[in-house]
């Protein structure tokens, strides 16, 4: 008898929190400047490794929903993630737009919570 392997690889589990971080990357620096900002204080970021660090834990979320394939077998997720990071990299480094970078956030978002539905479901009482 042929029984599926109920290991998660550890990547996997790292796909709604790089999505997080990548989110914070984006809103959260641009908060932190904006208060320094409002108090006088001026800091350079430099724009392309903001970028790159916002579409580094884009893709790495992706990674993570990729890896927990095997258990769900499943690519609706996949695609979600995938389609999620390519919105948001266009948006950081081919043209500029905020609707479409919230799509993609939106994207991995709707991606890493359906991953994790997929990857432990809910289970209610029989009666």
């Amino acid at each position: 008898m042929h029984t599926r392997s109920t290991t998660v690889p550890i990547i996997s589990r790292f796909a709604g929190l790089s999505t997080l971080l990548s989110i914070l990357a984006c809103y959260g620096t641009l908060a932190f400047v904006s208060v320094l900002s409002v108090l006088g204080i001026t800091i350079h970021i430099d724009t392309g490794i903001w970028a790159g660090i916002i579409t580094f834990f884009a893709w790495f979320s992706v990674a993570g929903v990729a890896g927990s394939f095997r258990r769900h077998r499943s690519v609706g997720p996949l695609i979600m993630a995938v389609v999620g990071a390519v919105l948001i990299t266009a948006s950081m480094f081919v043209a500029f737009n905020r609707v479409i970078e919230i799509a993609g956030f939106a994207g991995l978002i709707f991606a890493a919570l359906w991953e994790r539905q997929l990857k432990f479901p809910c289970r209610l009482p029989a009666g």
